[in-house]
């Protein structure tokens, strides 16, 4: 199928106004009102937030802590954090609403460009709203990856409709530095370019969008940058586990993708039965699927990136279907919409999160503000709700241990976790011990129980250096009494408190 010819300079009439844009602003934010009542939605905002204190303290990404992903949204978040002085997570999700309304902005443009139509233009940009909530609320109403992603990939494809390969190269790289599976849209880019002005324009936007990334890598750090980026990635890439559950878990949320979104796949099959479905918006798709199945996780935000394609596919086919189908497909996003939007507003515990208020509560009693902690688990929820910042640049221990989401229980190891992570740990620990350590493994959170403290190399130490305080449901403090201590002594430290209830003190022995 050869792609329709799209000249850059096409006389298109304007469609994307400052009212459409001030009316999509109000309708992202309307439909993300759960993300901005709500305090938390998934740990992925957590670990965000966690690095942002640091960022925001002065500590520096991929050195004084760090995730495998790429600097933009750390930082976003951290802006957002220093701007209004706070660790709420709602500001940062009114941004990533108005992200999302910009990336619908994008979309109505672009399908104007490509098909001449409003009728299309405002289908596009009204069914991205809709698909943006329209999946669980841990996936979209949280300010994810994914959904600063979505903007700077969208405008690459549009600049490269344009033929305008400089900024195509560069919003590239700006999707990428948001989140690695972006790369997977350089295919329908280098399709738009080629088509435009030959492999010239492909070369310049690729040295654009290299070397964007490469001035960022050097100012990162190339080698950490290099480390947390790409090649730390393969342990969390490898399959682990049962191959039948992990095939499973995949079909069952595609199949849920699919449900909730079968209106966009039916008018995208309709798009493609009439021919009026340009061949970059499927290698977008194709792509999109690929960063999908990357490391067969199959998490619900990861479905996100499907959605730019899948709208632009399904506003090739409005112009052309009846009202009665245009009316019936905008419908059925509406109530899947309405659904998960519904849900959203459901208490937390209804929703998956494990109760870190009263553990957070304890660190605060314990600590102060200038102390640092060590949460041993995946619990960043601790150190954000704490509001105290981790002893290592490590935001959870599954980069030590292997231990991560979308894997069978207890299938990872040490080899799945970063390379020279344990180094890493103790290079940190030796330059300033955590004033306080607290241990999830005994109360088995997400899988800890299967990564004892106790049998680690940093057990010995702990025995050493710190005395144990007790615990709260099964998680376990202690507290540092090495040498030069770290902070002054605080009455009632060696009992553990809790509102309303008689703590649970161990009697387990303490310093050596």
């Amino acid at each position: 199928m050869k792609a329709p010819e799209h000249p850059p300079e096409a006389p298109v009439r304007r469609i994307v106004t400052l009212r459409l844009l001030a009316v999509l602003a109000a309708a992202s934010l309307a439909l993300h009102l759960p993300g901005l009542t709500i305090h938390l939605f998934n740990s992925d905002e957590a670990s965000l937030a966690t690095m942002a204190m640091v960022i925001d303290h002065g500590g520096r990404l991929y050195h004084d802590t760090a995730d495998r992903k790429p600097p933009v949204v750390p930082h976003v978040y951290a802006a957002v954090a220093g701007l209004t002085n706070s660790r709420d997570l709602r500001p940062v999700r009114a941004v990533s609403a108005l992200v999302l309304a910009a990336t619908a902005a994008l979309l109505a443009a672009e399908a104007n460009r490509r098909h001449r139509s409003r009728r299309a233009a405002l289908g596009a940009a009204t069914l991205f709203l809709l698909a943006s909530v329209a999946f669980f609320p841990a996936d979209t109403q949280a300010a994810g990856f994914e959904v600063f992603m979505l903007l700077p990939m969208t405008a690459a494809i549009v600049a490269a409709g344009r033929g305008r390969a400089a900024q195509a190269g560069l919003w590239l790289a700006l999707a990428c530095l948001s989140k690695q599976t972006a790369v997977t849209t350089a295919l329908p880019i280098a399709w738009l370019l080629y088509q435009s002005g030959g492999w010239r324009l492909v070369v310049r936007a690729a040295v654009t969008g290299v070397g964007a990334i490469g001035v960022t890598a050097l100012y990162f750090g190339p080698a950490q940058f290099l480390l947390w980026t790409v090649t730390g990635n393969g342990g969390y890439l490898a399959l682990r586990g049962s191959a039948g559950a992990t095939v499973l878990r995949g079909l069952g949320m595609t199949g849920a993708f699919v449900v909730i979104n079968l209106a966009l796949l039916a008018l995208a099959a309709m798009a493609t039965r009439r021919r009026t479905a340009d061949i970059d918006l499927w290698l977008w798709l194709a792509g999109g699927t690929v960063g999908v199945l990357a490391g067969l996780r199959f998490f619900g935000h990861y479905y996100l990136q499907l959605l730019p394609p899948l709208v632009l596919l399904a506003a090739a086919a409005l112009p052309t279907v009846t009202v009665k189908a245009r009316r019936l497909a905008t419908g059925a996003m509406a109530v899947s919409a309405a659904v998960m939007y519904a849900v959203a507003f459901l208490p937390a515990d209804e929703r998956g999160l494990l109760p870190y208020g009263a553990i957070a509560a304890e660190v605060r009693r314990l600590t102060t503000p200038d102390d640092t902690v060590l949460v041993w688990g995946e619990f960043p929820e601790i150190y954000w709700a704490a509001d105290r910042e981790p002893a290592t640049r490590f935001i959870h221990t599954g980069f030590l241990t292997g231990n991560s989401g979308g894997r069978d229980p207890g299938t990872g190891s040490s080899e799945d976790g970063l390379p020279g992570a344990w180094g890493m740990l103790d290079e940190d620990l030796r330059a300033a011990p955590a004033a306080l350590i607290v241990d999830t493994s005994p109360a088995g959170i997400r899988n800890s129980e299967f990564y004892p403290l106790e049998q680690t190399a940093l057990w010995e130490r702990i025995r050493d250096d710190y005395e144990s305080l007790g615990d709260i449901d099964g998680v376990r403090f202690y507290r540092y009494v090495g040498p030069e201590p770290r902070g002054p002594d605080r009455p009632g430290a060696v009992g553990l408190s809790r509102p309303g209830r008689e703590a649970n003190v161990a009697t387990s022995a303490g310093s050596a």
